[in-house]
C-alpha cells in the first residue's frame, strides 16, 4: 500500500521558534539563549524571568568532570 503524503505551502511557518521559552506566570517570551537569568547552582541551572522573577526552566546539568587513571 503506498503512503501519499502532501505538503500544502498556503500555510506559512509558525513565526514563533521552538525554541522560545514562555513564562508561565506573565507571558514573557525569549529565546532559551534570550534574556533570561541564569543561575547555576551545584548540578542544576535555573532560567528566571527577567520580567517577573517567576522560575522559568531547571535542569540539572550534566558533569563533563574527567576523572584520570594513575
Amino acid at each position: 500500500m503506498a503512503i501519499h503524503t502532501y505538503h500544502d505551502d498556503a500555510h506559512p511557518p509558525p513565526e514563533r521558534r521552538k525554541t522560545v521559552l514562555f513564562c508561565p506566570e506573565c507571558g514573557h517570551e525569549s529565546p532559551i539563549t534570550g534574556d533570561w537569568n541564569t543561575d547555576v547552582s551545584g548540578d542544576e541551572r535555573v532560567l528566571v524571568c527577567t520580567a517577573c522573577g517567576s522560575v522559568v526552566d531547571r535542569r540539572s546539568r550534566r558533569r563533563t568532570d574527567v576523572v584520570e587513571a594513575t
